[in-house]
């Protein structure tokens, strides 16, 4: 189940929820993106146009939940803006707060200090300053993506922090107001919650565990995440103390990856400890059949019981992730089984939990509609022990299965994207080799184009570039310069070109689009048609200076455009100019005042903007011995 489908609600829940928030908030609405782009804001600001700053419009860019705060006069407001789709539709639920004076300095504090920009979790300095000496009962845990820096290298930095950012959205929505959550490091977060009982911090790991292994990005669709769980009861120690054995056991957990550990355990028994048998509820408001059916399945299947649908759906909010099955009476007073199987099917349950619905009652209406409401099975009263319990382990390995193919159709997936980076980057240096260039060109050429695109996506939207043609782009940047195998060696390796060689070695951007346009059977692949548009044209210039075509302006593709200035920054900053290297701050300079010719301004903005991560990125490359 994807978080992104976990937002989604209908139009009756979204009047639910909104009525209720209403008694918090002064005021609630629901907006669209044509309200965001043309409605006024909200009256009391007497804005005739939407703000410069409107995070209703940066929630719904992001997929996210946004904050900030506004003024009026001498009074202060909390604004927030959060991503929900309605009946499948995009819109933005946006929530204005009236802040007094204590609030102000709370939230002066907590949001503008204490707040990481990236996750809207706290920060470090959060930690140190208000959280590391503390004594408090409570549940410590720390919490690790899995494969982070894979994910980055794969997909990109914008997938890393997409990643992040989603993982925050999900442990938030599933934790107390009362409860922390720190962005320790990196990849690395802290959970705080305090005056938990033992038995229900354990649940509540495992029950985040299980929604962010089921959870993707919609951008990144073949992107798995699922992170390393470690966690201790902290009492009458301070909190750091407590950190440094959540760290011990979170290391633990990441022997066998999407795994919480919660207790010291010899390092090689943390994957075995998590076999179990499969777990099953019971609802039904007869105890003799809850009986019947608990001695049934009870020497093969954990049995939990419910009397009735409420204490079922208790049940699935507490425990939901630790079920394998769910038996389901439909005869029970109050709430009936079908009225327990809508709200799953509603809250998109029943993707992960196969529900086995039991009954006197057999008439083909009523089995037809156990079906249609998304039930697994149906079984008939009087109990047949051997059909009752064959029936349930066959359904249950079912859904274990098709959660293990799953599983392995995603890696798969992840592993030829893998491989295809992999040979385009052994394509890639075979041509540096060729070139006599810097065998790291390519990998920095990659990053700068990654970083410069995530900026520009949120500086504007006019590209329309989706987090999957981010990863495209980033990849097929390798081969940018692949057309230079075509050119003589001692032209491409010369220091001083004659006109004559100068006007060969231009020709490579047309021969590497030749190269890739001849092969035909891979052209409706979005990778090669990147791919072609930055070979022939990333040496065009904004201003029409450029070749082998003279575009200017918009002409350009804007994956040629970023490539471009992504590979003259990197050529710039590696080579040094008479046993002097340039510093980062000098090539910046170089390129804004069209040295290297005119790029797009836009594109300089997002250089300047980025300027201190680039450089970052650069130095994180080994550089050659």
């Amino acid at each position: 189940m994807s978080e992104l489908t976990e937002q989604n609600l209908t139009r009756q829940q979204a009047e639910q929820e909104m009525a209720c928030l209403r008694k918090i908030y002064a005021s609630v609405r629901l907006l669209d993106p044509k309200m965001l782009a043309e409605e006024p804001c909200y009256p009391p600001w007497k804005n005739v146009h939407p703000c410069t700053s409107c995070v209703g419009r940066e929630a719904m860019a992001g997929k996210c939940q946004c904050s900030k705060l506004e003024t009026l006069g001498s009074s202060l407001y909390q604004v927030t803006a959060r991503y929900v789709e309605v009946d499948g539709k995009p819109y933005v639920m946006e929530m204005i707060l009236p802040l007094d004076a204590s609030a102000r300095s709370t939230l002066n504090s907590n949001e503008l200090i204490y707040r990481d920009a990236l996750t809207g979790a706290y920060n470090r300095r959060f930690y140190e300053e208000e959280l590391k000496h503390k004594y408090l009962n409570a549940g410590v845990a720390m919490i690790d993506l899995d494969d982070f820096k894979l994910c980055n290298d794969t997909y990109g930095h914008s997938a890393g922090d997409a990643a992040l950012r989603l993982i925050v959205s999900i442990i938030h929505r599933r934790i107390r107001s009362t409860d922390m959550l720190v962005r320790y490091g990196g990849d690395e977060l802290l959970l705080v919650l305090p005056n938990i009982p033992a038995e229900h911090f354990v649940q509540k790991l495992r029950y985040i565990s299980k929604r962010l292994s089921t959870a993707h990005l919609p951008e990144f669709s073949k992107l798995q995440l699922s992170a390393s769980i470690g966690g201790v009861m902290a009492a009458d120690i301070p909190i750091s103390d407590a950190v440094v054995v959540a760290d011990k056991r979170m290391y633990l957990a990441k022997r066998c990856k999407n795994t919480v550990v919660t207790e010291d355990v010899a390092p090689n028994s943390v994957c075995s400890g998590n076999a179990h048998r499969p777990t099953v509820l019971i609802v039904d408001d007869s105890p003799m059949n809850r009986d019947i059916l608990s001695e049934i399945l009870s020497d093969d299947f954990e049995v939990l019981e419910a009397s009735n649908g409420a204490e079922c759906l208790e049940i699935l909010d507490a425990r939901g992730p630790e079920l394998s099955i769910l038996l389901l009476d439909i005869v029970m007073p109050d709430m009936d089984g079908f009225d327990v199987l809508s709200r799953m099917a509603a809250q998109g349950l029943l993707e992960d939990l196969p529900v086995v619905m039991i009954s006197s009652e057999d008439s083909a209406q009523t089995v037809r509609r156990a079906y249609e409401l998304g039930a697994s099975d149906y079984i008939s009263r009087p109990f047949d022990a051997r059909i009752v319990h064959r029936r349930v382990s066959n359904v249950t390995r079912l859904y274990a299965r098709q959660r293990r193919l799953s599983a392995l159709v995603s890696q798969q997936f992840y592993d030829r994207e893998k491989n295809d980076q992999m040979m385009i980057g052994i394509l890639g240096q075979v041509m540096e080799i060729h070139n006599s260039e810097s065998i790291h060109h390519i990998s920095r050429v990659q990053r700068i184009t990654s970083i410069l695109l995530e900026r520009l996506c949120q500086k504007t939207d006019i590209y329309g570039l989706s987090g999957m043609d981010r990863y495209l782009i980033t990849t097929a940047s390798s081969l940018h310069d692949i057309g230079k195998v075509a050119i003589d060696d001692r032209i491409l390796n010369a220091h001083d070109l004659t006109p004559e060689q100068t006007a060969i070695l231009h020709t490579h951007p047309i021969l590497g689009a030749q190269m890739l346009e001849n092969l035909s059977q891979y052209q409706d692949e979005p990778l090669v048609k990147f791919a072609i548009q930055i070979c022939r044209w990333h040496h065009e210039r904004y201003d029409g200076g450029g070749y082998p075509d003279g575009l200017q302006g918009e002409q350009i593709p804007i994956e040629a455009q970023v490539v471009g200035l992504a590979d003259v920054y990197e050529r710039l900053v590696s080579r040094p100019v008479d046993g002097h290297a340039r510093t980062h701050s000098e090539v910046v300079q170089m390129i804004c005042t069209g040295v290297c010719g005119a790029f797009n301004p836009l594109l300089l903005d997002c250089l300047q903007d980025m300027e201190v991560e680039i450089a970052r990125a650069m130095q994180d490359t080994p550089e050659e011995t």
